[in-house]
């Protein structure tokens, strides 16, 4: 499951130009937008930090 989180941060890595144009398109407001990628990267380190918990329980 951990290797499919780095592939996905690497292809967002690597895309980041058209999937900033796409956010920008989609979220014409900055406030809004940044706002989404924060609930986002959230989400991501919440799902690291459970499975880090899970895995030293």
């Amino acid at each position: 499951m951990s290797h499919i989180v780095i592939v996905l941060l690497v292809v967002a890595f690597i895309f980041r130009k058209p999937l900033g144009r796409l956010l920008r398109h989609q979220f014409p407001n900055r406030g809004k937008r940044q706002q989404v990628l924060a609930t986002i990267i959230a989400a991501f380190l919440l799902v690291i930090a459970v499975r880090l918990v899970a895995l030293f329980w």
